[in-house]
């Protein structure tokens, strides 16, 4: 999503014995974000093929697992982290840079990222349409809170950055009021499913 992650996920996947690397370049005008003042963990982690970018805050009830992709939602996120401690938004964030490549690290790792338990309780954000984030989509309900480009199933009709992402509801404000609907209607999200599992039980 930023401009040094990429060399980093290159040499990861220049790695691999594979014959394609498919390499998603970013492309707007972003500032290089300061990652020690938003504590946010190392570049290099990208090559991980997802990283925890905001843990739970411990003590606090949770309200889900965002997993992000893409340079102007991973943006958009960055410019509210401060804003989700102050609205009491305890989620955890997940930027997910590869699946493949996520899928090649040890169990140990995959578990601390994204254990069983979050990936249940998560949906994601993306500059990409949903469907291409069904290796991310961990649950049956995700969708519906899935925050995406592709939001009203519609292409978007251009112009500038800003507009593009307001009418694709990925700038902060929108972002924001996803998330606060993903962790207030977590109670019901889980109800259902708790209600479907006890069904498939019999």
């Amino acid at each position: 999503w930023e401009y040094n992650e990429v060399p980093v996920l290159l040499g990861a996947a220049l790695a691999q014995p594979v014959p394609i690397i498919a390499l998603h370049l970013t492309r707007p005008a972003i500032t290089t974000p300061d990652r020690d003042a938003l504590r946010m963990p190392s570049h290099f982690e990208a090559a991980r093929g997802a990283y925890v970018v905001r843990d739970y805050r411990a003590g606090a009830p949770r309200g889900g697992t965002l997993i992000v992709q893409g340079t102007s939602a991973m943006v958009s996120i960055t410019k509210l982290l401060s804003q989700l401690d102050a609205s009491d938004l305890n989620v955890k964030i997940v930027c997910a840079t590869s699946p493949q490549l996520f899928a090649l690290q040890p169990e140990e790792y995959r578990n601390a990222v994204l254990p069983p338990e979050d990936q249940l309780d998560s949906t994601v954000l993306t500059t990409q349409a949903r469907w291409l984030m069904h290796d991310w989509i961990f649950n049956p309900l995700s969708e519906e809170y899935a925050m995406s480009a592709d939001w009203d199933d519609r292409w978007r009709t251009g112009g500038t950055l800003d507009e593009v992402l307001d009418e694709a509801h990925l700038s902060p404000k929108w972002v924001l009021a996803g998330i606060e609907r993903f962790v207030r209607e977590r109670p019901q999200r889980l109800e259902r499913l708790a209600s479907a599992l006890e069904k498939a039980r019999g």
